[in-house]
């Protein structure tokens, strides 16, 4: 299905670097999402038909070797050049994945069409559905920018609660305005909050095939691979895509589709023979197993 779809990514993470409410990248990370991106345009353009002119081909070779040659040059001056290089490429699949499921959600709400229209209310509840990560609670992450009892935004870092550096509070006002709900749940245990985790695809991978005991994997469907058996492309919150195949006596997940979240507690990571790796569910996992469409 012949659709362009644009990304405001770079642009929102340059306006997000310039206010101070992200880490800057290192000059590494920028050329390699630069490369990355020569990289995935070249794939793009030889898919295309009728393909795009020569002239156009070169010049994006041109803008891939600049990058590759300032890449190499900053590992001779002992950057981590590798690091930056695995993390651009996973950002360029995972937008390629989201990119490729909303077209493919579009295209399922209206077989008849052959463009994607920007805007409306459909288009705007698949970009969420798909490009948004899982709605965590209880991850541990906590927004330094925005006050945790009035919500206003700050563009400086906020003060946790001493007690137990889950909430931000602009001033000490908000802070007892917030404390009579606060002290519910303040005094929770380290133990409790890391119980309470949803793990990502690189801390189930760390384990190297071990249970994740108590613990709790959380990702998105994002692609349906399935031939024989079910197999989905799955995007944790980091936005990292990995492969969740089912081993189960008839190959499916009940209620595993397109943009639905996947909860899999005691998860193990798994690599499978084609190179791919993920997870592995089997028969028995299915008692651990939730499918929500969050």
């Amino acid at each position: 299905m012949p659709c362009m779809l644009m990304s405001f990514e770079p642009m929102n993470r340059m306006a997000e670097e310039s206010a101070g409410l992200v880490k800057k990248r290192t000059e590494a990370e920028k050329i390699a999402e630069e490369k990355a991106q020569a990289l995935y345009a070249l794939k793009g353009m030889e898919q295309m038909s009728p393909r795009p002119a020569e002239a156009v081909f070169q010049q994006t070779r041109d803008w891939y070797n600049d990058a590759d040659a300032k890449l190499k040059k900053l590992e001779k001056e002992g950057h981590d050049v590798a690091k930056a290089w695995k993390k651009a490429v996973d950002a360029q699949e995972r937008q390629q994945l989201e990119n490729l499921s909303i077209a493919r959600a579009w295209k399922d709400l209206h077989p008849d069409q052959n463009v994607m229209e920007f805007g409306g209310a459909e288009s705007q509840m698949l970009y969420e559905k798909f490009a948004a990560t899982p709605n965590y609670s209880g991850d541990g992450r906590v927004d330094l920018h925005t006050c945790s009892y009035c919500h206003k935004i700050s563009m400086e870092e906020l003060k946790f609660c001493a007690r137990c550096k889950k909430v931000v509070y602009c001033n000490r006002a908000c802070q007892k305005n917030a404390w009579k709900a606060h002290k519910k749940i303040c005094n929770k245990s380290d133990t409790e909050k890391v119980k309470s985790a949803r793990l990502t695809w690189d801390q189930l991978e760390a384990l190297e095939g071990e249970p994740a005991t108590g613990q709790t994997l959380e990702v998105r469907a994002m692609l349906d691979e399935s031939i024989t058996r079910q197999v989905f492309r799955c995007k944790d919150r980091n936005g990292v895509v990995r492969r969740v195949a089912a081993y189960t006596n008839n190959g499916r997940i009940q209620g595993l589709v397109p943009g639905a979240v996947l909860q899999w507690k005691n998860p193990r990571f798994h690599y499978f023979m084609d190179g791919s790796s993920g997870a592995r569910i089997e028969e028995e996992d299915l008692v651990n197993i939730k499918i929500s469409d969050k």
